[in-house]
């Protein structure tokens, strides 16, 4: 984990509201048609060495309330049939932490690892529930890299 300065940027996708309450359970989860969406309709239409994006914000409250989730890429391919809306990632600081291997597991403990990490008293740094982000390079299931960046008051 490290923590970057960065500069804010677009992202172009689709977008839903969830919790990650809902998306305990089939019956209300939101994301696996977004990514279903985005990788039938969206990835096939990039560069193979752009990045896909997964954007949390929107935050009622922390990781306990709703966010909006946009799946999606920086930039906007012309024969992409979805209706893709534009949300900036902003400026500022973030914590970012990384991963490798199979999706969805790899993604799944990357975030496991965030939460423990923001779960005790004495971390120094403190979540800002602004905007947070995941970037996925690679196109081969079992290889993809994900760096997820948190922003950090």
């Amino acid at each position: 984990m490290q923590a970057v300065n960065l500069p804010s940027f677009p992202v172009f996708g689709v977008q839903t509201r969830t919790s990650n309450a809902d998306e305990q359970t089939l019956k209300t989860a939101r994301l696996p048609l977004l990514w279903h969406d985005v990788h039938t309709e969206l990835v096939p239409e990039l560069p193979a060495d752009a990045p896909v994006y997964g954007v949390y914000a929107g935050y009622e409250s922390d990781q306990d309330g709703p966010y909006t989730v946009t799946a999606g890429a920086d930039q906007k391919p012309e024969k992409c049939t979805l209706d893709l809306v534009e949300v900036t990632i902003p400026a500022g600081k973030y914590l970012v932490f990384s991963g490798k291997g199979k999706m969805p597991e790899t993604v799944i403990r990357v975030w496991l690892d965030i939460c423990d990490y923001f779960k005790h008293d004495d971390t120094p740094q403190e979540r800002a529930y602004t905007t947070d982000f995941e970037v996925y390079r690679g196109r081969v299931e079992t290889e993809i890299e994900v760096s997820i960046y948190i922003a950090i008051k």
